[in-house]
């Protein structure tokens, strides 16, 4: 029998995903108004924009939703509620599967503060955050530590 313990970067990203029902979204079809009150009275820079079916159709921020109305040479909020977050989210946002590797999930969480995870059919199952990652290899940088230091005064 092998007691060898799996390296934390080969284990699955499962148990480390916050759950749809716990996600902040929007939908493609809601005007940018009530989007950027959404993003802006929960506190988020964005968040994944899921349509009728649960499927993940990309993200939206503020960001986008301000280079918007820069493009447009046009800052009256007002006129936001005669646009649409399909107009301006970013449709290249794709999302992970729950059982992809730590590793994979790791390297795609680089440059985004998280990212949607899928089922096979694109259905938004919910997100995983860079930060619950980098929590989870700090946990086991220190256990590792713990070890390490048994080991060496044992």
């Amino acid at each position: 029998m092998n007691n060898q313990k799996v390296s934390l970067f080969d284990e699955e990203i499962s148990s480390l995903v916050i759950p749809a029902n716990q996600v902040i979204v929007v939908e493609p079809d809601w005007t940018l108004e009530r989007a950027l009150i959404v993003l802006t009275r929960k506190g988020y820079a964005s968040v994944p924009v899921i349509d009728s079916e649960g499927k993940v159709e990309g993200v939206v921020s503020k960001t986008h939703i301000l280079d918007y109305m820069l493009t447009r040479n046009d800052f009256q909020f007002a006129k936001l509620s005669h646009s649409q977050v399909k107009d301006v989210m970013n449709q290249n946002h794709s999302g992970i599967l729950a059982n992809s590797i730590f590793s994979f999930a790791f390297d795609v969480l680089i440059d985004r503060p998280y990212i949607p995870v899928i089922d096979l059919e694109n259905r938004f199952e919910g997100i995983l955050t860079r930060k619950v990652l980098m929590e989870k290899v700090t946990e086991d940088f220190q256990q590792k530590f713990i070890e390490h230091e048994r080991q060496k005064n044992s």
